[in-house]
């Protein structure tokens, strides 16, 4: 049972995570170097190796690094689940929270991330604007440990979509009462984006990997768009956050507590 004090605490949280989704390393250090400066603990699920998310490693007090595997056809990631799960440990091997690329999920495939890839947390669940979100433990056999899953609450691509698009965090719907996880991309911060356009513009010129920074200044929004509200975080935010991870142990040190009771 959640103690009345860790409720509340999950009722007032604000997460910050970040798919990498493939991202040059010029703008994942640009996003790494916002946070670093202002000390801001967050979530970072991992696509590929790169000199950049080596140096996210340089800072495991502010930085946690979970797994984005990618289940899609064409995966550079493998062909199977078994080979995509693999090759993604192999880069984050200590890695135990996950969101799966394009939220891929079945009761199967869960049940394999935590008996053979030593996954205890999933973020794949996403519940946009959502009030009361909270956590649950997916029970997934006698013999294997549930999955601890928390839903997140906001993504800046899906935003990008919304007609009633919103990049101030004092908007109403993102102050819903309830845990609120907020998943951004590096590359949608470093180009503002306020719409697909940018992005697709982007994308149609070279693959996002090997884009420069000439590239992105030539498709870079001027006005209100996800950098807009990811600085705005990042500094609700400063000299705190929180791992995914810190969600479990929080819960699981409170249930300890009231069970020595």
């Amino acid at each position: 049972m959640l103690s009345e004090q860790s409720h509340n605490k999950l009722q007032d949280m604000f997460l910050l995570t970040f798919d990498i989704d493939w991202a040059p390393d010029f703008v994942i250090d640009e996003v790494a170097s916002v946070l670093i400066a202002n000390r801001v603990k967050t979530t970072w699920f991992v696509t590929h190796k790169s000199d950049a998310i080596s140096r996210l490693r340089l800072h495991p007090e502010l930085f946690e690094l979970g797994i984005h595997p990618n289940f899609y056809p064409g995966s550079t990631h493998g062909k199977t689940e078994d080979e995509i799960m693999s090759h993604i440990k192999n880069i984050v091997p200590d890695a135990i929270s996950m969101r799966t690329h394009g939220l891929y999920q079945n009761s199967n495939f869960l049940r394999k991330t935590v008996r053979d890839f030593g996954i205890k947390i999933d973020v794949s669940l996403f519940l946009p604007y959502t009030p009361n979100i909270t956590y649950h433990y997916l029970p997934l056999g006698n013999t294997i440990a549930p999955l601890f899953r928390v839903p997140f609450f906001w993504e800046d691509d899906l935003e990008l979509f919304n007609p009633e698009r919103s990049w101030n965090i004092n908007d109403r719907k993102y102050n819903q009462v309830g845990l609120k996880i907020f998943n951004f991309h590096p590359i949608h911060i470093a180009l503002n984006s306020c719409s697909a356009e940018s992005y697709t513009k982007l994308k149609m010129k070279s693959p996002i990997q090997n884009c420069t920074p000439a590239d992105i200044q030539q498709y870079k929004n001027h006005s209100q768009g996800t950098g807009t509200l990811f600085l705005q975080l990042v500094n609700l935010l400063s000299g705190n956050g929180n791992f995914v991870i810190d969600l479990m142990k929080t819960i699981s040190e409170q249930a300890r507590c009231h069970r020595n009771r």
